[in-house]
């Protein structure tokens, strides 16, 4: 049973993960493509009759408007960068680990990334408006989800740092049925990840703490 959830969690990651490779290589290797991925940003079903072409092809048989929804919103927000910075993109260590885990970074995760990216006289304002943009996040239906993500998205850009567009997409089919549960996880991976190397230190000192020096009396 918990193996063939694995399986199929592992095959929706990959299936993600060529969904996004495919639109990036879209949007690099035609102007056209990339103006009307780009132009589907924030938009329902009915009106992005331009980006039909790229996108029906990779919906499931089984259709749900929402979870529709999201492979178009994805691809919209990818598009959503000058072409020559996708164009220029490279295939690096981060994305072979992505391929490589079964599950992506979290959208949480990502914002809280951004923070260590920032100027360190900006940080404090910077962890400030990521919890209050994820704040925001948490809270949304499908429908306001899909209209804030767009400048949350725009916001990591500013510290060069880039969603887990995979992850993303999972998420995002997986909203309307789940957002509490995906909600409080992009909130724990946050904070987790904002607070990583301080609670790391902590740990170490608490630990070369307890050890006794050599010579000391044992109990």
């Amino acid at each position: 049973m918990a193996e063939d959830r694995e399986a199929a969690v592992r095959t929706r990651r990959t299936e993600h993960l060529c969904f996004v490779r495919e639109i990036q290589q879209l949007c690099a290797d035609s102007p056209g493509t990339h103006a009307r991925l780009r132009r589907g940003l924030g938009k329902d079903l009915d009106q992005v009759a331009g980006m039909h072409e790229f996108i029906a092809h990779w919906l499931p048989e089984k259709r749900n408007r929402e979870r529709d929804r999201a492979y178009y919103a994805v691809a919209a927000l990818i598009a959503d960068k000058p072409r020559h910075a996708i164009r220029d993109r490279s295939v690096d260590d981060t994305e072979a680990e992505q391929s490589a885990s079964l599950y992506g970074a979290s959208f949480g995760r990502t914002l809280a990334e951004s923070v260590a990216k920032a100027p360190k006289g900006e940080r404090s304002r910077w962890s400030d408006r990521t919890r209050s943009r994820l704040d925001l996040l948490v809270r949304q239906s499908p429908t306001g989800l899909h209209r804030y993500l767009p400048s949350a998205t725009r916001l990591l850009r500013q510290c060069e740092t880039e969603p887990d567009w995979a992850q993303l997409l999972t998420d995002l089919t997986r909203w309307p049925w789940n957002a509490a549960d995906i909600g409080s996880r992009w909130q724990q991976d946050y904070f987790r990840t904002l607070h990583r190397d301080e609670w790391r230190k902590r740990d170490e000192t608490d630990a070369a703490q307890a050890v006794p020096e050599p010579g000391s009396p044992t109990v």
